[in-house]
């Protein structure tokens, strides 16, 4: 979903920020679960994948002490690893993504502990309940060029989970918002910038 909408901004040229919130709850577990294929009653299945979506945020968040590109790219690298390439959520796969990230492996072990990274991922977590966001991934947007117009939020993005799939729910929910778009009908939720700036 990321890279669909990175490819979607550069082709119609638009200037964007990439803010990634990471948000955990017992929706997104239960579709992690059933990404790799856990039964969602299995509590040792549960309790694996809670720890490893809870791992993987506190890794982005210290990858993020880097440098929030090489923390985006830490993230999409992450998640092609683990969810597209089936290799297992441990060290050895950690260490792999952080290093092709070209991130600091020693700081972001000792970085995802810190105090800081825990008010991070409690204010990640306090920023989506507000904006009611219940699945992931969700895409929230602003045009920061009309500051009182209100985001839209966008968690639709198909059941497939192949790229050119999900690139085609990308291009036709994005294309609604766009300027020239205006016959284009949706039902997303408008979400108020202030929200996002707390």
């Amino acid at each position: 979903m990321e890279q669909a909408m990175i490819d979607f901004t550069r082709k119609h040229e638009i200037d964007t920020q990439y803010h990634f919130v990471t948000n955990y709850n017992m929706a997104t577990i239960n579709d992690y679960m059933q990404l790799k294929g856990f039964k969602i009653t299995d509590i040792n299945e549960r309790t694996t994948a809670s720890q490893e979506v809870v791992e993987a945020a506190k890794l982005y968040k210290a990858a993020s002490c880097q440098g929030n590109k090489k923390a985006r790219n830490f993230l999409m690298n992450l998640q092609e690893q683990v969810n597209v390439l089936n290799n297992p959520f441990d060290d050895t796969t950690i260490k792999r993504t952080i290093n092709n990230s070209g991130l600091d492996y020693k700081a972001i072990m000792v970085d995802k502990e810190s105090q800081c990274v825990v008010q991070g991922l409690k204010r990640d977590q306090q920023l989506s309940m507000e904006m009611n966001i219940q699945k992931a991934p969700t895409a929230v947007i602003f045009d920061c060029d009309e500051e009182a117009k209100p985001g839209v939020m966008i968690n639709d993005f198909g059941i497939s989970t192949s790229q050119e799939s999900i690139n085609a729910a990308v291009n036709s929910q994005l294309k609604c918002e766009l300027p020239q778009a205006d016959e284009c009908i949706n039902s997303n939720t408008v979400i108020s910038l202030d929200k996002f700036r707390r």
